[in-house]
C-alpha cells in the first residue's frame, strides 16, 4: 500500500438548515421583544423598522429562504403585538394595512439584496479557496520527483476543493491499485471495478448507478498522450450534503494538471533512461577501444617470439633474450586483463576490506617489486623510512599504490627521476610519488575517471587508462582518498595516496 497522503486543514462546515431557520425566528423574538418595549416606554413612528433588521441578517447569515421566513414571521409579529387591536391579527385601521403591505415588500426587497450579496461573497471565497487549491498543486508539482508524488498531490488539491474522501487508482497486474488517497473512505471493490471501467470505456461512472451500482466513489478516466493511466474517484454522491453542481470542471482542471506532471515524470524517466544507456555504450566502446589498442601489441610480441623461439631454437643468446621478452609482455597482459578484474569489482561492490596496521616502508617495497619492469630506466628516489603505519587493506593499497607507480614510469621521459615520500597529517598518513613527466595540463580529477588518458593522441603510452580509477577506488573503500597535482620545483606530477593512520583507528576504537 503507497503512503497515504496528509489530511489537510478543513474548513468550517456550513449550518445545517435547521439551524438557520431556528435562527432567523430567534432573531425576530428579540426584534418582537425590544419593540413591544420601546413602544411601552415611548412613542416611535415606523417602529416597524425594527423588523428589517432580523430580515437583513437572516438574508447575510443563512441566505433568502430564512430571510423570507423572517420576513413573514416578522409582518405577523408587528400585526399581533403593536398594531391594535393587540393581540389579535384583526387591522382595525385601514392605514395600518398598508403599513403592513409597505413592510413586506420592504422587507422582500431588503432580503433579497442582502441573499444576493452573501451568494456573490460566497461564490468569491469558494472562487479563492479553489484558486489557492490550484495554485497549491501547481506549486506541489514542480517539485514532484516521481509518478507517487504527483498523484498524492493531484488527492491532496481535489480533497481541499470538495471536501470529501479522494482516491487515485492506477493499473495493477491483477487489480486497481491505490496510488494515493485521502479522507478515510473505504475502498471497495465494486468501486476498483468502477475505476476499472472508467478506464476502459474513457468515461466517467457515478458512485451509486450504473455500471456499478455498489460503488461509492464517482470516477473519471485520465489518459495522457504517454500512455500513464489514472482514475479519479470521489466520494460525493449518495453523501448528506448535496452533491456538487458540475464537479466536472475542477476534477478536469485538475486532470490536466495531473496529465502534464505524469508525461513530464515520463519524459524524464526515457531521457534518463536514453543516457544511462548512452553511457553503456560509450562504456562499451572505450572499452573495446582500450582493450583492442593495447591487449594487441603484447599479444603480438608474444606470437612473434614463439615464433622465433622455434625458428632459431640454437643460439641460447637469442633464446634468453626471447624469452625475458616473452615475460615482459605477458607481465604486462597480465597486469591489464587485472586492471579490467579490478574495475568489475569496484563496480560491483565486491571489494572486501581487511584492514590491518602496516608500515609504508613494507607497502612501498612490495609495490616496487610489482613494478620494476615499469620504472626501469628510470632515477628512483625512495625517501620512505620511519613513517607512521597505516591502517589498510595491504592488497588492495599495494595494487593501488602499484598503478600510481606504473603512472609515473610510463609518463616519466627515460632517466627521468621518480621520488617516493610518506607522511602524517591529522588522523591520516600519505603515500606520495613524484615523476618528471609532462604533468596533467588542467585539473587532475578528470583523470580519476575509467578510461581517461593523460596523452591523448598517436604515441601515446600503453595502458587502459584505468590506473588513477583503480587507485582512487580502492583508497576509497579503505576510507582513504587520493590527491593530485603539479609540481613546483621541477616539471612534473605528484599523486598522493591517503589513508587513515593506524594509532588514531586504535584510539577511536
Amino acid at each position: 500500500m503507497p503512503p497515504l497522503a496528509t489530511d489537510p486543514s478543513p474548513r468550517a462546515e456550513p449550518l445545517p438548515a435547521w439551524a438557520g431557520y431556528g435562527l432567523s425566528l430567534a432573531l425576530v423574538a428579540v426584534a418582537t421583544l425590544a419593540a413591544v418595549i420601546v413602544a411601552q416606554l415611548v412613542t416611535v413612528p415606523n417602529l416597524s423598522l425594527v423588523f428589517v433588521l432580523p430580515v437583513l441578517i437572516a438574508a447575510v447569515s443563512f441566505g433568502w429562504r430564512p430571510a423570507l421566513l423572517a420576513a413573514v414571521t416578522g409582518v405577523f409579529a408587528y400585526n399581533f403585538f403593536l398594531i391594535p387591536p393587540l393581540y389579535t391579527l384583526r387591522i382595525a385601521d385601514p392605514a395600518n394595512v398598508w403599513a403592513l403591505i409597505l413592510l413586506v415588500i420592504a422587507v422582500a426587497i431588503v432580503s433579497a439584496v442582502a441573499a444576493e450579496s452573501r451568494r456573490r461573497a460566497l461564490a468569491g471565497a469558494a472562487a479563492a479557496e479553489q484558486a489557492k487549491a490550484l495554485q497549491t498543486l501547481a506549486r506541489d508539482l514542480a517539485g514532484a520527483a516521481n509518478r507517487q508524488r504527483i498523484l498524492v498531490a493531484g488527492a491532496e488539491a481535489l480533497h481541499r476543493l470538495f471536501q470529501t474522501p479522494v482516491v487515485i487508482l492506477w493499473p495493477g497486474a491483477d487489480e486497481m491499485q491505490v496510488a494515493a488517497e485521502i479522507g478515510g473512505a473505504a475502498l471497495t471493490d465494486a468501486d476498483r471495478e468502477a475505476a476499472r471501467w472508467a478506464l476502459a470505456s474513457r468515461l466517467p461512472t457515478r458512485g451509486g448507478a450504473y455500471p456499478v451500482e455498489a460503488a461509492v466513489f464517482d470516477f473519471w478516466p485520465v489518459v495522457t498522450p504517454q500512455r500513464s493511466h489514472v482514475a479519479i474517484g470521489l466520494a460525493i454522491s449518495g453523501r448528506d450534503q448535496a452533491r456538487p453542481e458540475a464537479p466536472e470542471r475542477l476534477v478536469d482542471t485538475v486532470a490536466g494538471y495531473l496529465s502534464v506532471a505524469l508525461d513530464r515524470e515520463e519524459y524524464a524517466r526515457q531521457l534518463l533512461e536514453s543516457r544511462v544507456q548512452q553511457a553503456s555504450e560509450q562504456l562499451k566502446a572505450d572499452l573495446l577501444a582500450a582493450v583492442s589498442h593495447d591487449l594487441k601489441t603484447p599479444l603480438s610480441t608474444i606470437l612473434v617470439t614463439l615464433q622465433s623461439l622455434r625458428k632459431f631454437a640454437g643460439r641460447q643468446a637469442d633464446r634468453d633474450q626471447l624469452l625475458a621478452l616473452a615475460e615482459t609482455e605477458a607481465a604486462r597482459l597480465t597486469g591489464m586483463v587485472g586492471n579490467l578484474l579490478d574495475m568489475n569489482r569496484l563496480e560491483a561492490g565486491a571489494v572486501a576490506v581487511r584492514p590491518e596496521a602496516i608500515a609504508p616502508a613494507t607497502l612501498v617495497a612490495d609495490a616496487l617489486k610489482r613494478t620494476a619492469a615499469a620504472l626501469a630506466g628510470h632515477a628512483l628516489e625512495n625517501q620512505v623510512q620511519a613513517a607512521p603505519a597505516l591502517l589498510v587493506d595491504p592488497s588492495l593499497f599495494e595494487s593501488a599504490l602499484a598503478n600510481v607507480l606504473e603512472n609515473a614510469g610510463k609518463y616519466s621521459p627515460q632517466g627521468g627521476g621518480v621520488r617516493i615520500r610518506a607522511g602524517a597529517e591529522g588522523p591520516m598518513g600519505w603515500i606520495e610519488v613524484a615523476d618528471e613527466g609532462p604533468g596533467f595540463g588542467g585539473r587532475p580529477e578528470p583523470l580519476f575517471e575509467k578510461f581517461a588518458r593523460g596523452v591523448p593522441g598517436d604515441g601515446r603510452p600503453p595502458g587502459t587508462g584505468l590506473g588513477l580509477a583503480i587507485a582512487k577506488g580502492f583508497l576509497e573503500a579503505q576510507g582513504g582518498r587520493l590527491e593530485a597535482g603539479a609540481r613546483h620545483d621541477v616539471q612534473g606530477a605528484w599523486v598522493r595516496l591517503v589513508a587513515p593512520l593506524a594509532h588514531t583507528a586504535e584510539l577511536s576504537a
